[in-house]
């Protein structure tokens, strides 16, 4: 499985999201950058010595710089007796050794480290030493999906899928390039679109510290500088186009985390081609949001095509991806999940489509950010033979987790499932192949000129 490597990051923060229902359900998730836990307040009661897993869903997608500025209180990080911390670990190194996809634990010799982590896991009194050496544990798999969270992490994530977590920045969403810092979007009536930057402004310096040089900003790197506490200013040197540097003055305020994580739709010029923009499938009514989106497209009476952008898309629920191309298309089959101790065929519903697109053209628009169940998406819209691929084959990250509460507020999640395509192949480490390869930095230029939706127009046979 190769690893997935962005260089696109949200100033307001990492998106960490996570669902929280109580039934086994599985969802396939981007890999996460590990999260710097928010500041202690004050302690909580520990809980009973029995400390028990309960399966539940979970997600992620990415952007990939770890650590953000919440405003809203995480709980508390409780003591754990030493009892508490082998019940959990014991318990966790139990669920891998039965549940793993991988059965050869992709080349880890499991008992081994049992042996090694057990004295380390007594030893570590601090609560924040111990879920480091859970999170340690988990990583040792190396699948770029399976990880342990703090309790702080995973309320952050659930506060992040009802959209209730906020963070300090200027609400701009950025691309780290060669000549700097890549603005792609500005968030609706932000402080960054209110100080007057665009998509595809370049950030030349941040604090007067050049964007590029990376170390000279700490851990945290120059996005790390942008963020900062609501109400404090930052200085950036920004460029438009070819036009002289300027300097601007941002007063960071407190974000909304959702503000990029949401469905977005509109009319290419000439008005008869819709292009929607799906960034996740975490999005609490992703289904619903999308729906409403194309009904909103379809009142313009012209609508004549669609072209669905995943390629930033970085996974999510797989009932919330199954229930989306259920809009597109009636019933049918995508492939199967499987693992050492499930099976499940992806079937899509029946009697969701949208009325007035049965017939319409579509394309879905790829590349090397499109992962897990953004893959599953692009492949089934694929093999139901729904819509043409344009753009870049995808990650190739396609992994299923399941996700295990412990009564102390962690969670482990878990590969557990690979998906298959009908005919039983994998697209894992090579990805959704499109119909059409369109390359290039197309993120670079306005959208009216990308090549890639101008490839995808193309493949909708409109003509004149």
């Amino acid at each position: 499985m190769k690893a997935l490597q962005l260089s696109v990051t949200l100033i307001i923060g990492v998106l960490l999201l996570l669902g929280c229902a109580r039934q086994p359900e599985v969802i396939a998730v981007s890999p996460l950058a590990s999260a710097t836990p928010a500041p202690t307040v004050t302690p909580r009661p520990a809980p009973s010595p029995t400390l028990r897993a309960t399966a539940t869903p979970t997600v992620t997608p990415e952007p990939p710089t770890a650590t953000a500025i919440p405003l809203e209180p995480t709980p508390t990080l409780m003591p754990l007796s030493a009892e508490q911390r082998q019940q959990i670990f014991e318990r966790t190194w139990t669920i891998v050794h039965e549940r793993y996809v991988y059965e050869d634990f992709r080349g880890v010799d499991w008992e081994e480290m049992r042996e090694i982590f057990t004295p380390r896991v007594l030893a570590a009194e601090a609560p924040e030493a111990f879920y480091e050496l859970m999170r340690e544990l988990i990583a040792s798999l190396g699948d770029d999906h399976s990880r342990f969270e703090s309790p702080q992490q995973v309320a952050s994530q659930q506060a992040e899928f009802r959209g209730e977590l906020r963070y300090g920045g200027i609400g701009a969403l950025i691309r780290t390039v060669e000549e700097g810092g890549l603005i792609l979007m500005v968030a609706p009536d932000a402080p960054a679109e209110r100080a007057g930057l665009m998509a595809r402004d370049l950030i030349l310096e941040v604090n007067g510290i050049p964007f590029i040089e990376d170390e000279a900003f700490g851990p945290q790197g120059p996005i790390g500088a942008v963020r900062g506490e609501p109400g404090t200013f930052v200085h950036l040197t920004v460029r438009t186009g070819s036009d002289a540097p300027r300097e601007v003055e941002v007063v960071r305020e407190a974000v909304a985390s959702e503000a990029f994580n949401r469905v977005r739709g509109r009319l290419l010029p000439g008005g008869e081609i819709g292009l929607i923009e799906i960034p996740s499938f975490y999005v609490d009514a992703l289904d619903t949001r999308t729906r409403e989106t194309v009904e909103e497209l379809l009142a313009s009476g012209r609508l004549r095509g669609l072209i669905i952008d995943v390629r930033g898309n970085s996974g999510g629920y797989v009932h919330l991806m199954r229930n989306t191309i259920a809009l597109f298309h009636d019933g049918g089959s995508i492939g199967s999940t499987s693992g050492r101790a499930s099976y499940e065929e992806q079937r899509i519903p029946e009697g969701q489509s949208i009325p007035g697109i049965e017939d319409m053209p579509m394309a879905v628009l790829i590349g090397p950010s499109t992962v897990s169940a953004g893959e599953m998406f692009a492949a089934g819209m694929q093999v139901l033979g729904r819509a043409r691929i344009v753009g870049e084959a995808s990650a190739g990250n396609t992994e299923n987790l399941f996700g295990y509460n412990f009564d102390d507020g962690s969670r482990l999640l878990l590969a557990e499932l690979a998906y298959h395509l009908p005919d039983g192949t994998m697209i894992e480490d090579r990805g959704v192949i499109p119909d059409r390869h369109v390359g290039g930095e197309w993120w670079r230029l306005h959208p009216d000129e990308d090549p890639q939706i101008l490839a995808a127009v193309e493949e909708l046979g409109l003509g004149e």
